[in-house]
């Protein structure tokens, strides 16, 4: 017996409630207990479990049926994600784009520095419309940032899920093309955030579902108003985030090279037009209003080279060993890039039976084949692990196509033997899949459940205490000063701070003897305040390293020795101006 829409919809609330309350016992105390982890895979198992189950099942489901379950299942993570922290922004990520927002509330203009994200200002269109709705509503950033991330985040599930079935021609195929998705190990965390990127998705979706209808021919009377929407989408891509400006035209240029390549010259004119449209206004807003993207992304593309490179050379990258988490989380992740991998071939030979003469789909199989690219990123290449899951918010749009296109494939068998066990088999599948997302996205697993302050922590290193020193530091000293900080301790310092905390700075902890070299070295750097953190003596970063750059990143045994940290009470001529019990702030002399 299936479930009807209804009762899935009250068995994800039910499901949030128990993920709440997850994150409640975190907060009290509880966070390593295992019946609280337990809690939170129950809740996501009444989330996922009966959305997936009734797309895949054997009854037919109508139109709305299908956008219901694909809203449901998106509203109800997204309620979860706010669950963690529902009181003030503490993903890393979102206190970036916070300060950029208080910064254009406060001087009532854009492109205001931001000492810990300088390439966010230049790209405003979130910082924008979030400040309007917080000067108009009254609402603080933190509400209207949140209500802005949540329609952005909605409205892209359901144009993907709107540009899937239009390709498609199948709501259940769009529908569980939909759940593919959300197996991406950021859907939940950086697709739904507070960031640029959040709010640059749905404009992204918008131009390709408009570059589909301008193709389709099929809308002569209303072909203005979809180019019109096309325009402004594009300028919208481009003014709000650097890398999807970027994949938009190379999206829209594969889909005309998928049309000529399937002889429908008058499907590839409209992306070809569109491509040209991105192309432009993307280069345009990069020399004259953002030249800085470029050093803000060259580190990232030299070290994927770099290691490419050393890879062909019959070498090794330098990507550092990592634990890789808990051994379930492990298997469960190599499951899913194997399933991933053996069903991608399955869609493609799905599209080559039935669909080789849409420009669309071919298009989609094209791109999907970056898939493997992502996987040897991210075994292969320094840091490959989180630029792989940067990449997979866009790699996983055609990838999830295509591997739809084989579950359906395979679901259709399913029904035609009667074979319960292929079906059952199938709805594993794709469940492997989801929790994979979950398992192996963000948070990380020694953070899934919110709690106590921890040393490196990332979102579990904003803490009170933390906080009210970076709002000293804004308060008493004033914005923009040099500062050495901690791993955990410098994203919040540089936004509720608003200081310019400094990466390179891990040699002032890691000696019981502030040294004429440190002095000169943090003269060079023109470094004026040193924070420490006596917690970093007593527990080891729970992210493998304690500074922003590390030279012993995952190298650690021990906590830090107290007489590092302690070292600058003995220094002559440097001032104690804060001490809040664990937290010091020290002025160095000559900067």
């Amino acid at each position: 017996m299936q479930l009807p829409v209804s009762a899935i919809a009250v068995s994800a609330a039910i499901g949030v409630l128990v993920v709440a309350g997850a994150y409640t016992a975190g907060r009290l105390g509880h966070a390593s207990s295992a019946w609280a982890d337990s809690a939170y895979w129950l809740g996501q198992v009444l989330i996922l479990v009966p959305a997936a189950a009734r797309l895949l099942s054997r009854r037919v489901l109508t139109a709305g049926e299908t956008m219901t379950l694909v809203i449901v299942l998106t509203v109800a993570e997204y309620l979860v994600m706010i669950c963690y922290s529902p009181a003030a922004f503490s993903y890393v990520d979102e206190l970036q784009h916070w300060r950029s927002t208080m910064n254009v509330l406060q001087t009532g203009r854009l492109f205001s520095v931001n000492y810990l994200l300088p390439i966010s200002p230049r790209y405003p269109g979130l910082e924008e419309v979030t400040s309007a709705l917080a000067s108009v509503s009254g609402l603080s950033v933190f509400t209207s940032g949140l209500i802005i991330a949540a329609v952005a985040h909605l409205l892209f599930v359901c144009v993907l899920y709107l540009l899937f079935r239009e390709v498609s021609g199948s709501y259940r195929i769009a529908g569980v093309a939909v759940l593919c998705y959300a197996s991406n190990s950021h859907f939940d965390s950086f697709d739904s955030m507070f960031i640029y990127q959040t709010l640059a998705l749905p404009f992204l979706a918008l131009t390709l579902l408009a570059a589909w209808r301008l193709a389709s021919g099929r809308i002569a009377g209303q072909r203005a108003r979809w180019l019109a929407l096309a325009v402004l989408t594009i300028a919208a891509t481009v003014v709000t985030h650097h890398v999807t400006s970027y994949v938009l035209p190379v999206a829209l240029l594969v889909i005309t090279v998928a049309a000529l390549l399937t002889g429908n010259r008058r499907a590839a004119a409209w992306p070809a037009v569109l491509a040209l449209m991105s192309s432009a206004a993307a280069a345009g807003w990069l020399v004259f209003a953002a030249p800085q993207t470029w050093s803000y992304l060259q580190p990232f593309a030299d070290l994927t080279v770099q290691s490419i490179r050393a890879l062909l050379a019959g070498g090794h990258s330098s990507a550092p060993p990592t634990s890789g988490g808990p051994p379930g989380d492990q298997l469960l992740g190599a499951a899913a890039v194997l399933i991933v991998s053996a069903l991608l071939p399955v869609g493609w030979w799905q599209v080559w039976r039935r669909y080789r003469g849409q420009p669309w789909t071919v298009a989609m199989a094209i791109l999907s084949a970056s898939w493997y690219v992502l996987v040897a990123v991210r075994l292969t290449v320094t840091d490959g692990s989180e630029l792989a899951g940067r990449a997979a918010t866009f790699t996983f749009i055609p990838a999830a196509y295509i591997v739809a296109l084989a579950i359906g494939h395979l679901a259709g068998i399913a029904v035609r033997w009667q074979a319960r066990a292929v079906a059952a088999a199938v709805l594993v599948v794709l469940l492997m899949l989801m929790f994979d997302g979950l398992a192996n996205g963000w948070p990380p697993y020694w953070e899934r459940l919110p709690g106590a302050y921890q040393v490196a922590g990332s979102e579990r290193s904003v803490e009170p205490e933390v906080i009210d020193g970076a709002r000293w530091t804004l308060a008493a000293l004033g914005p923009g000063n040099q500062f050495a900080a901690d791993f955990g301790s410098y994203p919040v310092l540089g936004s509720y701070g608003d200081q310019n905390p400094l990466r390179n700075v891990a040699y002032l902890y890691t000696s019981p003897v502030y040294s004429q070299s440190d002095t000169l070295r943090a003269q060079a750097q023109a470094l004026r305040f040193v924070w420490v953190d006596s917690r970093l003596s007593k527990s080891l970063p729970a992210y493998g390293q304690y500074f922003p750059v590390d030279p012993r990143a995952g190298k650690y045994t021990h906590p830090l020795p107290a007489a590092d940290l302690d070292k600058f009470n003995h220094v002559p001529g440097v001032g104690r101006i804060y001490d809040s019990g664990n937290i010091v702030i020290y002025e160095l002399p000559g900067t």
